[in-house]
């Protein structure tokens, strides 16, 4: 009976110890699964909510393409080179630019797993320049980007695009009126995007408020840092199914009305 008990209790322990093995072994395959390194390209890199996207991105080990206009000028963009040399690429391309998608789409080459739109511009003015400066930077751009990037995209296991807009650019949202060439950009970028979602199938893409962040933009007064409006970002980018492309989403996940 001692020598039976004995046997017992290292089988226990074999068993106890191969179930602890395989657990994490499980929890390790689904990391893996769930937390899929990334190659990924963003615009409007320099500063603000672009940078913080940017670095979040190589913490976790993406390889990322950082697009600005002249990213050599930003003191974060050259540090987070310093640091992350081999998975930080950076990229001089004015967005709004007519050669702009061209030269982005062969720096990026055959495969792309994500597209951040980010890069984006605010006038408060009324004139016919206005109007033409915003809808170039805020909606064709980002269309002609994410229409001369979809080869790419479509090598991709998970291709996914996520275009920064505005709840600006809401209708059902805006009680208070005014701003009305950078609303009305906003609202064209949410119409493109929908049309592309609904042109792309296979394309997970979708338009997201990243809140009113302390930026350049943003000014002193809102209420959100950089870093938390890229981690709620992240957060619903890492975490979007399928069946969510052509929404319109809050930094902090919660769906916006149109």
């Amino acid at each position: 009976m001692k020598v039976w008990g004995a046997h017992r209790d290292t089988l226990t322990n074999v068993s106890e110890r191969l179930r602890l093995y395989l657990g994490a072994q499980l929890r390790r395959r689904l990391f893996l699964v769930t937390n899929k390194l990334m190659k990924i390209a963003i615009t409007g890199t320099s500063r603000g909510i672009g940078l913080e996207l940017t670095r979040q991105a190589l913490q976790r080990g993406d390889t990322v393409i950082a697009i600005a206009r002249k990213p050599e000028s930003s003191k974060g963009l050259v540090e987070l080179k310093s640091e992350f040399s081999e998975k930080l690429q950076l990229l001089a391309v004015d967005v709004a630019a007519e050669d702009a998608p061209q030269k982005i789409a062969e720096v990026v080459g055959k495969d792309l797993d994500l597209l951040i739109n980010n890069a984006g511009i605010f006038l408060d003015g009324e004139s016919a320049s206005d109007f033409m400066q915003s809808f170039q930077v805020n909606s064709v751009a980002p269309f002609l980007l994410t229409k001369a990037l979809l080869p790419a995209l479509q090598n991709s296991s998970q291709p996914k695009v996520i275009q920064i807009t505005s709840k600006m650019g809401s209708i059902d949202d805006n009680d208070s009126g005014g701003y009305y060439a950078y609303r009305a950009s906003k609202t064209a970028l949410n119409m493109i995007n929908k049309s592309l979602s609904a042109d792309n199938p296979w394309l997970t893409t979708i338009v997201i408020h990243p809140g009113w962040v302390k930026t350049d933009m943003g000014g002193q007064s809102a209420p959100t840092l950089p870093e938390r409006s890229a981690k709620g970002i992240w957060d619903v980018a890492l975490n979007l199914k399928s069946a969510q492309t052509g929404m319109f989403f809050e930094f902090t996940g919660k769906e916006i009305a149109w």
